[in-house]
């Protein structure tokens, strides 16, 4: 019997501070990077800022998981901050309470929790209006619905550009014409042959005029 060996996770924001020399090679080729207080195998490995360690490494998961556990190193995550908002909202939402409230029990409330579950935090955050998750899709037709269930009519591919909240629609598509997931791969690959750190997202309009944005996949 063999016991599947994970690493912990420690999240950081989305092209902040980014991989510096090496950060083309990593986002090109898909490269995980490990951080440790010890070195690290892999190609490339550097030193660098003190996270959980200053040594750093890339390469490919699945091959060097097993030496990274061995040497206690965590799996460095980019997140956006929609996120990082999406995933405060949603424990507080599963202890019984709203992201609202939280916030005006007393200052830096939110950023608090958030900091105690891993993640990097702004206050400026609670000020952007991000779009809802879809709810899910149509049983039948496996269109998102948004929290009315109506049903998209339009995707756009949006771009995330680190450390910046907002996304940006940089293309537009018919739902049924096209296959966005296959256009946000293409995008993605793009970005990571031109070094540039940006994260996409897909964002649906649906027939009520509501707009709903997966969580952006990191490249």
């Amino acid at each position: 019997m063999t016991t599947e060996i994970t690493l912990a996770k420690r999240y950081v924001l989305a092209g902040t501070p980014g991989w510096g020399e090496h950060d083309h090679t990593i986002r090109s080729q898909g490269l995980a990077v490990a951080n440790a207080p010890r070195p690290l195998i892999g190609n490339p490995t550097w030193y660098g800022d003190w996270m959980h360690g200053r040594h750093y490494a890339a390469g490919p998961l699945d091959q060097l998981v097993k030496h990274w556990h061995a040497d206690d190193a965590v799996l460095l995550v980019e997140l956006t901050p929609q996120t990082i908002v999406r995933k405060v909202a949603s424990y507080i939402t599963s202890c019984g309470h709203t992201l609202e409230k939280v916030a005006e029990s007393y200052e830096d409330a939110v950023g608090d929790l958030a900091h105690e579950m891993g993640l990097p935090w702004d206050d400026a955050w609670l000020q952007v209006a991000f779009l809802p998750a879809p709810k899910g899709v149509d049983a039948f037709t496996r269109i998102p619905v948004c929290e009315h269930n109506v049903q998209a009519q339009a995707w756009f591919l949006q771009v995330v550009q680190p450390g910046n909240p907002l996304p940006e629609d940089v293309e537009l598509g018919l739902i049924g014409q096209g296959a966005p997931d296959s256009l946000l791969t293409l995008m993605a690959r793009a970005a990571a042959i031109e070094g540039r750190a940006d994260q996409f997202q897909i964002s649906y309009l649906h027939k009520d005029l509501c707009r709903t944005a997966d969580d952006p996949a990191g490249i």
